[in-house]
């Protein structure tokens, strides 16, 4: 059910100090930022501690890499694959339009130009946490046996990266928030689903909740600051330009399910947090106006 309070601008005196919040809160989660290496070092410590974690033996059906591969590139409809190949392509192939639109920004600067005149601003951090969430799909997917290398994303999805990166802020960040509500959804679709897929592999089903989780708290964390910077009339169309979004991006996978297609659609149409695991909220960048009431007091500042 949608949440207007997400859509509805923050008082000027709350937006005037987002950036500075957000800002405060990345620090604590990722540690601190080297823009010529793009890393961040509590990502890097994270990726370190998983490294010493005995890896879930995955004792369902055998995933060969020729198949996969041959789905994820689009050799086979995936009307052919599995349930757990259909899932696992769609992992491969979900951080293929942000992967590749962090690494167009990043050579360029990054989005809000990484840390020009030696101040780092919210969005250097949204595109070095994006570095990581690719790791993270090649974690998932090695998990079944498999790999995978990123394609290039199709023509209809690499348009609007090179079009924020022309316009200005403002505009640019409009495109942006549609391409991260749908983002969000669609990862909460992806999480949802290998929950189901998994449930009788329970080692693994963890080490992928483990995982999914991090990319989710990263991208509540930039919807939330993008809502709270917005102003009404901005928010007022953002999610009819959500929705237009995930037409026009969709028109370069032919082999979408149009179910699921429909089904993000309606994700974005009825926005909510409540859509999210609590677990996961509690460790996101979530205003205090836009916490959900089902989930108890807020975490405390």
């Amino acid at each position: 059910m949608l949440d207007p309070k997400l859509f509805t601008a923050l008082p000027a005196a709350i937006r005037s100090h987002m950036a500075d919040d957000y800002i405060a809160f990345a620090l604590g989660r990722d540690g601190e930022p080297d823009v010529q290496r793009r890393t961040l070092s509590r990502r890097e410590a994270f990726f370190g501690e998983l490294a010493q974690q005995p890896t879930p033996v995955w004792d369902g059906a055998p995933v060969a890499q020729a198949d996969f591969t041959r789905w994820h590139v689009g050799e086979r409809p995936l009307t052919d694959a599995p349930p757990l190949i259909v899932w696992l392509v769609r992992i491969a192939r979900a951080q293929e339009g942000e992967g590749w639109g962090v690494d167009y920004l990043l050579d360029r600067g990054g989005f809000d130009g990484l840390g020009r005149l030696g101040r780092l601003r919210p969005r250097d951090f949204a595109d070095l946490e994006e570095v990581y969430h690719t790791r993270i799909m090649h974690e998932i997917v090695r998990l079944f046996g498999v790999d995978f290398e990123l394609r290039v994303p199709p023509w209809s999805i690499q348009q609007p990266v090179k079009l924020m990166a022309r316009l200005p802020q403002r505009a640019s960040y409009l495109l942006l928030l549609a391409g991260e509500l749908m983002g969000t959804v669609a990862f909460s679709m992806l999480a949802t689903k290998g929950d189901r897929l998994l449930a009788g592999h329970p080692a693994v089903q963890e080490r992928v909740r483990l995982l999914l989780d991090e990319i989710l708290v990263d991208e509540i964390g930039h919807v939330t600051f993008l809502l709270g910077s917005m102003t009404a009339w901005e928010l007022a169309i953002i999610r009819q330009l959500a929705v237009m979004f995930s037409r026009v991006s969709r028109r370069g996978y032919n082999d979408d399910d149009m179910n699921e297609v429909r089904e993000l659609q309606r994700g974005i149409r009825d926005y909510s947090l409540g859509i999210f695991p609590e677990r996961v909220l509690r460790r996101a960048f979530v205003p205090t106006p836009y916490w959900p009431s089902a989930c108890g007091p807020p975490p405390a500042a």
